[in-house]
């Protein structure tokens, strides 16, 4: 069975403070190392970013990849909680090497500044009908804006589904016109997959899962963020909103200051003797993502079948 190294940065609020005297001391947990972005002793505690990195025996590399993140996931999620600040590695750099390959998988990323939208007239016009709607209660709009403004997947969805359960009304309704409701909304294959079935009382359903402690599986693939939140400006462009709709050809909606990342992965190779770790290739596609020195993409009929 192949060996790889995995490499991931982390982006934290959480300054790096493990030193002895001038040596830095990285420490090592569910087969993890972690150690400072930056190896200087005086610079490492300023850094935004920790590195992270293991040597993982797998089938191939999206194999290894898994089982490094879970890993990395059951460590971070803690750090976060001890350090109480921002922690992440979503979204974040990371480079995959096979040990006995001259070549790694590269996922490169980078913040970007983030793209505005318009509020133009057709917008104010349709601000003046939900303000004039008795109907759609303030706490709908309260716990929406919320999700807009939240960074977490799960945090999103939870109050999605708060503001959903709001907007049908769940406690002024029986059981049965409440999911009647909801599957005409969205669909009886979305309505099975977000709030279950009857026989098993909603259980399988993602909104019980996820309040009642029951976190995010490998089978959650779908981006049900974006789901909900079509269904739902949908939903108000075929009713109140008929007359002046909100843009649904909207390109990541629910737009947010902060979070925004573009990149690029495939496989890459050293020239000469550059070293195929991540922070010199990162470095070095920041530099230059088109000719980043050091480094070569791998061309499509040089790219290994199996890796």
């Amino acid at each position: 069975m192949p060996s790889y190294l995995v490499q991931k940065r982390i982006h934290t609020l959480l300054e790096y403070s493990l030193f002895d005297g001038a040596r830095i001391n990285p420490f090592i947990r569910n087969a993890i190392r972690f150690s400072p972005w930056e190896q200087d002793v005086d610079t490492a505690w300023r850094s935004r970013f920790w590195l992270t990195e293991s040597l993982i025996e797998a089938d191939n590399f999206p194999s290894a990849w898994r089982l490094f993140q879970e890993s990395l996931t059951r460590v971070v999620s803690r750090i976060a909680f001890l350090g109480q600040a921002y922690h992440t590695n979503l979204g974040q750099p990371y480079l995959i090497k096979r040990t006995d390959s001259n070549i790694a998988y590269f996922r490169h990323s980078r913040d970007r500044q983030p793209v505005p939208l318009h509020f133009d007239d057709d917008d104010l016009s349709s601000l003046d009908i939900l303000l004039g709607d008795a109907h759609v209660r303030d706490s709908f709009f309260l716990y929406w804006n919320d999700a807009i403004n939240a960074l977490g997947y799960s945090a999103k969805l939870v109050l999605m589904f708060a503001a959903v359960e709001i907007l049908f009304e769940k406690s002024s309704r029986s059981t049965a016109e409440y999911y009647a409701v909801i599957e005409a909304v969205f669909g009886a294959e979305h309505k099975r997959e977000l709030y279950g079935t009857p026989e098993d009382r909603g259980r399988s359903g993602l909104r019980q899962r996820l309040v009642h402690g029951d976190y995010l599986s490998e089978n959650d693939t779908k981006n049900y963020v974006e789901l909900i939140h079509q269904k739902i400006v949908r939903y108000f462009n075929a009713g109140l909103l008929r007359s002046h709709p909100i843009n649904e050809g909207v390109v990541s909606p629910q737009r947010h200051l902060y979070g925004n990342m573009e990149g690029w992965q495939g496989f890459i190779r050293p020239e000469t003797d550059a070293p195929l770790y991540l922070k010199p290739v990162q470095e070095a596609f920041d530099a230059d993502d088109s000719n980043p020195q050091g480094y070569e993409i791998v061309p499509p009929n040089e790219r290994p079948d199996t890796y």
